[in-house]
């Protein structure tokens, strides 16, 4: 940094005020401040150079263009960030939209409210014979039982409709479900249970994915629903 002398308005070199004037400059991180900071450093590097070895132009034009490739990341960045955040708030109303909808998930707890039929479903990974789906209450006791016969590899839909082995309608409250059949080695194998349950709320989990409360009482995301009933 320089000041004007005492004579003749010479420039002279003055310590204290360069040290001032560093501190107060623009320390950004941004992609303007580091351009504004690189121009100005090169000009410093311009005007000071060896007249006898000047810079090399080359040189100079190497650092413009990472320079340039520098900004350019920056601003792609933050343009993707934007896309991104834009995505999501699309996908969080379409989700929002599906309020109502019965999604299966895994699981093999069924929430009856004493009067709808609850929509259950065997994923098997492999062909599987004389499956049969056991209902169990709370304390363990076997309320119901139904022949499933012969399931191919995928998933198969059904059905309780709240009925005991007795014909009877059970009364509200908290079941589960499971489900076991004979593969083609003759060994027990059980299909992952899926039971389905509609969306009564929607909500932004922290990654910005979609969290669903089923009605059952089950907060699930989005991207692990098997398939959809309605």
């Amino acid at each position: 940094m320089t000041t004007t002398g005492p004579m003749s308005n010479i420039p002279v070199y003055d310590p204290t005020v360069a040290a001032s004037s560093a501190t107060s400059s623009s320390s950004g991180t941004s992609a303007s401040d580091q351009t504004q900071n690189f121009l100005k450093l090169l000009i410093a590097q311009i005007q000071n150079q060896d007249p006898m070895a000047p810079m090399d132009a080359s040189t100079m034009t190497s650092q413009m263009s990472q320079l340039n490739m520098v900004t350019s990341m920056s601003n792609m960045n933050t343009s993707m960030t934007a896309m991104l955040n834009q995505m999501q708030s699309v996908n969080f109303m379409n989700q929002a939209a599906l309020i109502g909808h019965s999604p299966e998930v895994a699981g093999n707890s069924i929430s009856f409210d004493g009067t709808n039929s609850v929509v259950l479903g065997a994923n098997a990974a492999n062909p599987l014979s004389s499956v049969v789906a056991t209902i169990t209450d709370s304390s363990g006791n076997v309320i119901n039982t139904a022949d499933l016969g012969t399931l191919v590899a995928g998933m198969k839909n059904f059905a309780w409709d709240g009925i005991d082995s007795s014909g009877n309608k059970v009364a509200a409250g908290n079941y589960s479900i499971s489900i076991s059949g004979k593969n083609t080695a003759g060994n027990s194998e059980s299909p992952t249970v899926y039971v389905a349950s509609p969306v009564a709320a929607v909500s932004k989990g922290t990654n910005g994915d979609s969290l669903l409360t089923l009605v059952d009482g089950r907060q699930i995301n989005a991207s692990t629903i098997q398939q959809w009933i309605n």
